[in-house]
């Protein structure tokens, strides 16, 4: 009779309670839950990357449309954002390709301290006339779009 007595007691604590190895498996489950959650949120250096990226992008192709138009084109970055104008016609004209639609930086952004417009123009052999290091930060957090004379550009963040 003491036996049977000890089984039902055992039995009734585990009906009440959770046994370690589910309480672990749940604490794992939650805690991958909350780093997907924390990782899918946009922070401000995502943001300063993807705006620098998406400008290096738009600046690779007013250089590949330099070459293939055999025409000058120029970015001209300032300090509330960038634009893209083709030489045609004697002067500096706004090109007609969606691509090369100018934008601005993300608010409260600010680039190298920049108070004035900067012209880089890249020539029918997609060369740039300068090399430009460019410095967008915001809050502690910065992204850096680097630009060399023979027409290479690239990001990094920091």
């Amino acid at each position: 009779m003491g036996r049977k007595a000890a089984r039902r007691n055992h039995a009734g604590r585990r009906a009440n309670g959770f046994s370690l190895i589910e309480m672990l498996v749940t604490l794992f489950v939650l805690a991958l839950l909350a780093t997907v959650a924390v990782l899918s949120l946009p922070g401000e250096q995502a943001e300063l990357r993807r705006s620098a990226e998406s400008f290096a992008a738009r600046t690779g192709a007013a250089r590949n449309e330099a070459i293939v138009s055999a025409r000058p084109m120029a970015v001209v970055v300032g300090p509330a954002g960038y634009y893209f104008e083709e030489r045609r016609s004697g002067g500096w004209q706004p090109p007609d390709a969606r691509s090369l639609q100018g934008g601005d930086w993300p608010a409260g952004a600010s680039l190298n301290g920049q108070t004035g417009n900067r012209r880089i123009i890249f020539d029918s052999l997609g060369l740039a006339s300068a090399d430009a290091r460019l410095v967008l930060t915001r809050d502690g957090h910065s992204a850096v779009v680097l630009i060399a004379r023979n027409g290479d550009i690239r990001t990094e963040a920091r």
